[in-house]
């Protein structure tokens, strides 16, 4: 596993002190006590959200009775640190007392550390953080990396994951688990050492909320300083004697001179260098450099007698160069804490719908086609495979017929690719024939970035060119898969109701008939006018016609239906060489139903002939829908959901769990909902 966030800072050399780290064996040594405290936050992007570096040098004088005096502490590498002067200089400091010197830097880190988590295992090339949203326990790949990129070894290094509650781990022989933390402990890290920790673990998925991965701290312990920071020269003194014994010899004017040190004071004291004197002579009797002489306490060094010869009374005296033994004891400790990441939820409702639920038999047909995407999780979904079945009552599809937008943003056709595969994959009894999968790629070319809340539309026509009827209505499924990273876990979501698409017959049939009797009076004939609606529909705009002679007039009609019901009837006439047309426009007839026309015409020519024009029928309009021609989709229990007009949306909310009914507002259904919190208390009863 590789991950890009990772939180890297270049190996440093080693820098050491050219002073001892080594108290004596003998005697006390003013002691340099420098320490340096890392405390290092790093935020879940593997950036470096704050850093603090304090340190301290601190001169130490141990001994129980005696003070040291000249106190100068020389340092390389302040540059990098707060401190102004590379020179520490103290007038004194009491027994058994210290000078602190704080000071803050900004070098780089000892330790680094980072976590690589990967929500997808079996694809081993690239980790992932999104998760599936899942009722079972959704298994990951987890590795804590640690690496030594200081140039002193480090000890003691513990490392601390927090686990949260919807993680699981199972214990292990390689490290320790608390209540709610994993304990790793590694007891030395090499310079450029890299050891990793891999786990196993499984999250618990019970909503499209993000989960936390937990927060990493690590502490450790370094012999060296973070900083550049190098202490090169301690000096001090305190009591001691310095002295020239000259002893003449048996023959006047024959001295030997000794030069004499004594250490009285509890340290131990180093020699530099020694020289001895005689007044008023340039020559030094003796002179010594370079000396790394070792005088214990209360203890006394001599030089080889030296010889002179001098008839006067010579005057001797000496020079003596000398500190207090010094000890260095430098080291670092640290914290570094790695945040928590957030690792986001795929989860998305699926809807489809067609426009109407009915077409009719060997006529061609289009229907308006809309499948609706939304993004009910908390990660962005970049990625989408559409998979939707196209029954065989329909043409094949082209791309260029469809369009996909998220919001009011179109996607470029660029973006997607079109296949079409002979037979349907989601329906599981054929009605008819094979029909096609249409399976749409929407994200080939670039993340389509599918916010959380967020609804992608895919709207396409379906064309019926010649349909024969179904006798039943048509399930026509689809299916999104949809992941949030190319490499990360995808899940399958199905439309949440299935539309319903039927391809109708509708017979029409008519009779139309007119029958003349004699009229009340001389000269006078009544006429019938029958229209029957023997259709399988109802008629609209239906209009019954007549023609009469021009010897005759219309003295008056009536209409009436056999269902009783009250209709508004439009009479119109027009005339021409031969007649006078008569049109009664009575709007809808139902199935089934007769319309009666009864008229009284007259004629003064008794001999004029009623009969000399005939009957003209009736005109009528396009078929009517028994019911509205609405959206429609499978129900429970033979049951149908019907949409509204012009809306392709599923009308009732289901239940991400069971796919049952769910309250307003609501992802999951009322006994899903209590069933999740029993199972919820009874695992922790169990616990």
């Amino acid at each position: 596993m590789e991950d890009d966030s990772e939180f890297v800072v270049p190996s440093k050399e080693a820098v050491r002190s050219p002073l001892s780290d080594s108290l004596p064996t003998d005697g006390d040594a003013v002691i340099c006590r420098i320490r340096e405290i890392e405390r290092t936050v790093i935020d879940s992007e593997g950036m470096i959200e704050s850093r603090d570096i304090d340190g301290s040098v601190e001169i130490l004088n141990p001994s129980a009775v005696d003070r040291i005096w000249g106190v100068s502490l020389h340092l390389d590498g302040t540059n990098l640190t707060s401190m102004d002067e590379d020179v520490i200089k103290l007038r004194e400091i009491q027994p058994d007392s210290s000078h602190l010197t704080r000071y803050t830097a900004n070098p780089e880190p000892l330790l680094s550390i980072r976590e690589i988590i990967d929500s997808e295992p079996v694809r081993d090339d690239f980790p992932s953080i999104s998760l599936p949203y899942t009722n079972e326990p959704h298994p990951v790949k987890v590795r804590i990396e640690v690496e030594n990129v200081g140039s002193e070894s480090l000890i003691d290094i513990e490392i601390v994951r927090s686990i949260p509650l919807e993680w699981d781990f199972t214990p292990d022989l390689g490290y320790s688990i608390s209540e709610d933390a994993l304990i790793w402990k590694i007891p030395r890290l090499e310079v450029n050492e890299v050891k990793s920790l891999d786990l196993e673990p499984k999250i618990n998925i019970s909503s499209t909320q993000t989960i936390g991965s937990g927060e990493i701290s690590a502490t450790y312990r370094s012999p060296g300083l973070l900083s550049t920071l190098v202490p090169t020269s301690l000096r001090a003194s305190t009591r001691h004697v310095s002295y020239v014994t000259a002893t003449e010899g048996e023959r006047p004017g024959e001295w030997g001179c000794v030069c004499s040190f004594e250490n009285a004071s509890s340290f131990s004291l180093t020699m530099e260098s020694a020289s001895m004197e005689v007044v008023g002579r340039e020559e030094p009797l003796l002179s010594i450099s370079g000396m790394r002489e070792v005088v214990r306490p209360m203890a006394k060094w001599e030089s080889q007698s030296v010889p002179y010869a001098s008839n006067e009374r010579p005057r001797f005296t000496q020079r003596i160069q000398s500190s207090v033994a010094p000890a260095i004891d430098i080291g670092s400790t640290g914290s570094v804490i790695l945040r928590s990441k957030s690792l986001p939820i795929v989860d998305a409702r699926v809807e489809k719908g067609y426009a109407r639920s009915r077409i009719r038999s060997y006529t061609e047909d289009v229907v308006q086609t809309k499948m609706k995407i939304e993004n009910v999780g908390s990660a962005t979904i970049n990625l989408l495979r559409m998979v939707d079945d196209l029954p065989p009552i329909f043409e094949k599809v082209k791309l260029s017929d469809i369009s996909v937008e998220i919001g009011s943003k179109a996607v470029d056709m660029e973006n997607m690719r079109l296949d079409i595969v002979d037979g349907r994959t989601l329906t599981v009894e054929e009605v008819a024939g094979h029909g096609h999968t249409i399976q749409l790629l929407i994200g080939t070319t670039s993340p389509i970035a599918l916010q959380p809340g967020e609804v992608l539309t895919i709207r396409y026509p379906a064309t019926a060119s010649d349909p024969a009827a179904t006798g039943v209505p048509i399930g026509s499924p689809c299916r999104a898969d949809l992941s949030s990273e190319r490499h990360g876990p995808v899940i399958t979501r199905e439309c949440v109701k299935i539309p319903a698409i039927s391809v109708v017959t509708q017979r029409r049939e008519v009779r139309t008939g007119k029958s003349i009797f004699p009229g009340p009076e001389l000269g006078q004939h009544e006429i019938r006018l029958l229209f029957t609606n023997t259709s399988d529909t109802p008629l609209e705009d239906v209009t019954i016609l007549d023609s009469i002679a021009l010897e005759f007039e219309m003295l008056s009609s009536e209409v009436s239906v056999t269902t009783g019901r009250i209709i508004e009837v439009n009479h119109s006439s027009s005339k021409n060489d031969r007649s006078e047309i008569h049109r009664w426009g009575v709007g809808r007839v139902e199935c089934g139903e007769s319309i009666e026309v009864v008229a009284l015409i007259e004629s003064e020519d008794l001999s004029a002939d009623p009969e000399a024009e005939g009957s003209l029928g009736a005109e009528f309009g396009e078929e009517a829908e028994v019911e509205p021609n609405l959206p429609k989709w499978f129900g429970e229990d033979g049951e149908w959901i019907h949409g509204i007009e012009e809306n392709l949306e599923v009308p009732v909310p289901v239940c991400a769990v069971c796919g049952g009914d769910i309250p307003s507002g609501g992802l999951i259904c009322v006994n899903c909902a209590e069933t999740s919190a029993y199972e919820s208390v009874a695992s922790e009863e169990e616990e």
